[in-house]
């Protein structure tokens, strides 16, 4: 599907404008991951002679966009929005109830921690809209938290493209397996960033 969707965009004059509304899908529950369209985006932002820094811009608030319609989506149409057959097949009763338990114990940190977690951010930005949470609070966290992701999968995409030009079937192959490292890298920083949170928790209990 990756080479495909590089191929198409790679002659499309429409080019990021194509790939910010996949991103917009993205925040709402396509089950594609955002890197691998940030990833596109650098390279097709190489492809156009463009800099990767203008190419973040744009998918920057792509990103921000769709986690702001899958807030807006739970906070209209509220919690039967999660009991919905569809939903429970992406985010069963116990992730959400997981997820709430997030909420009460970490509260707006929730939302620059979930913008590292794919498969997860959408359903919990959605609860977090269904829970009447602070708008002004998730989407000042959420940009936070997509200043450091968005700028790095997008020159990522970059320096792939330089490297391996046109070949576009050893450039997706490339990004599907950086993919995999990322879940996993993604995965470690978030569980030492937890600790460190929760010992300086710790911390502040028995000081205070």
């Amino acid at each position: 599907m990756l080479e495909s969707l590089l191929e198409y965009f790679h002659a499309s004059p429409i080019a990021l404008l194509g790939l910010l509304a996949i991103l917009l899908l993205c925040g709402v529950g396509l089950p594609l991951p955002e890197d691998v369209v940030l990833m596109a985006a650098g390279f097709l932002a190489g492809v156009k002679d463009h800099s990767w820094i203008s190419a973040s811009v744009v998918m920057y608030f792509g990103v921000v966009a769709g986690d702001s319609l899958a807030f807006f989506l739970g906070r209209r149409i509220g919690t039967p929005l999660l009991t919905f057959r569809w939903t429970l097949r992406l985010l069963p009763l116990k992730k959400q109830e997981l997820i709430q338990r997030l909420f009460a114990r970490y509260g707006s940190f929730v939302f620059f921690v979930a913008r590292f977690l794919p498969g997860l951010r959408a359903g919990i930005f959605c609860i977090a809209g269904a829970m009447r949470a602070s708008y002004l609070r998730f989407v000042l966290m959420d940009s936070a938290a997509a200043v450091i992701s968005v700028p790095l999968w997008v020159w990522f995409g970059h320096f792939l493209w330089t490297k391996f030009g046109d070949n576009i079937g050893h450039l997706a192959n490339s990004i599907s397996v950086a993919h995999s490292y990322s879940v996993l890298v993604t995965l470690s920083l978030l569980a030492i960033l937890v600790l460190a949170v929760w010992l300086l928790w710790r911390r502040f209990e028995r000081s205070g």
